[in-house]
């Protein structure tokens, strides 16, 4: 199969993108691993208020809005079709074969292929989740209103968290591998409101019966264990890169490296989206980053 324009990735970069490529008239094919569009969308739980236009929702609504959207517009959408690698050298079209053997060519390649929340992989962690083992404070809310909590991580988001619980009653403990990077006002209200934290401090594992009981940890007194009622994981995320690394230059943690064109180190290979690691990662970024890629993109496939 072969097209002009292949967009990797339905998040709000990769739809933005198709969108765009589609009103400039590029032949543009729309590719996602998961079922239904939006990528970590689906992980929003509270209304994105910095997303002009959508005035009511969190991201699971946006996200259908984006379905219809793109039915709306008759953007060719693959869902369920993740990227397995990518082939691209020079003098010749890049390639991306998929999960179950398909090869799709196309003449410019977009990788907007998101990124997925990072886990402890420690025992015990994947076989309580949703059962004690939570990665949004803001979706289980009322399960965890009044009751022990413990919450692992260091930045602005385990911070939030944290204080979102601390308003409703629950008693919270936040355990940081190392120092903590959250902005210095969370910090502050973190401490105003009594909420202790367990720096340089490394979990070990999760155990329970039915359900998560006990967070095993080891800091600088040593090894010892928390026990609380919920314990809810915010560690940051890791990109969906997998796939593209090696024909993509790629920084330490696996984002994809992008210039100024958004272009990326292979030929006919542009990137979007929280995937480049921009600053500040946030949905209308992505949002603009994918309209500006399909600018790019246009320009050098029309030569305008």
């Amino acid at each position: 199969m072969s097209v002009e324009l292949l967009v990797v990735g339905a998040g709000p970069a990769g739809v933005s993108a198709a969108l765009w490529a589609k009103a400039l008239e590029l032949d543009v094919l729309l590719l996602d691993g998961a079922d239904v569009p939006g990528g970590q969308l689906h992980s929003v739980h509270f209304h994105p208020q910095d997303v002009p236009g959508f005035e009511q929702g969190d991201g699971p609504a946006l996200a259908a809005a984006y379905a219809r959207q793109l039915a709306a517009a008759s953007v060719p959408l693959r869902t369920a079709s993740p990227a397995e690698s990518l082939d691209a050298a020079e003098g010749r079209n890049p390639v991306v074969t998929l999960r179950g053997g398909e090869s799709i060519e196309a003449r410019a390649v977009l990788v907007a292929s998101v990124v997925r929340r990072r886990r402890l992989e420690v025992p015990g962690e994947r076989e309580f989740d949703g059962r004690g083992v939570s990665f949004s404070a803001t979706r289980d809310r009322d399960q965890l209103a009044g009751r022990e909590v413990v919450i692992v991580g260091g930045g602005d988001a385990a911070f939030e968290n944290a204080l979102l619980l601390a308003q409703t009653g629950s008693r919270v403990t936040l355990v940081v591998r190392g120092e903590p990077r959250a902005r210095a006002e969370f910090r502050s209200r973190a401490s105003a409101a009594g909420i202790p934290v367990l720096d340089h401090t490394r979990v070990l594992e999760v155990k329970g019966d039915t359900r998560a009981r006990v967070m095993r940890v080891s800091g600088p007194g040593g090894e010892r264990e928390l026990a609380a009622e919920g314990f809810v994981i915010k560690v940051g995320v890791v990109p969906n890169s997998e796939w593209c690394r090696g024909p993509v230059r790629c920084d330490a943690d696996g984002f994809v490296a992008v210039d100024e064109r958004l272009a990326t180190s292979a030929p006919a290979v542009w990137a979007a989206g929280d995937i480049t690691r921009p600053t500040p990662p946030s949905i209308p970024v992505a949002i603009g980053q994918g309209a500006q890629a399909i600018a790019m993109i246009r320009a050098a496939l029309r030569g305008r």
